[in-house]
């Protein structure tokens, strides 16, 4: 009996060994899902603020292009409406065309 008695301990301590070894197991399972799920909300918070930057810079880029190309604008303004007063003068002044007759 002796036998039995020291083959029942003997796996008792196997099944104490395998809970302790499962328990600590699950322990680090769940440590590193909860880091895991810890360090995508620090990815998200950080791309969402490179993604706010990021758009600052190219508003303020942008709207200093289209103040550029408006100062640009404005300074040709007057040689734009000379060819265009020119333009309009000569078109009205030409003489008409005179229509060809066909021959019959």
């Amino acid at each position: 009996m002796k036998a039995v008695a020291g083959g029942a301990v003997g796996a008792a301590r196997k099944t104490m060994a395998g809970t302790a070894s499962t328990r600590t197991k699950r322990t680090i399972v769940h440590a590193a899902k909860t880091g895991a799920r810890n360090v995508k909300a620090v990815a998200g918070e950080a791309i969402g603020a490179a993604a706010k930057a990021a758009t600052e810079v190219v508003l303020n880029k942008t709207g200093a292009a289209i103040a550029e190309g408006h100062a640009t604008l404005m300074r040709s303004s007057p040689a734009i409406q000379r060819a265009a007063e020119k333009s309009a003068r000569e078109t009205v002044d030409k003489p008409r065309r005179s229509k060809r007759r066909s021959a019959r």
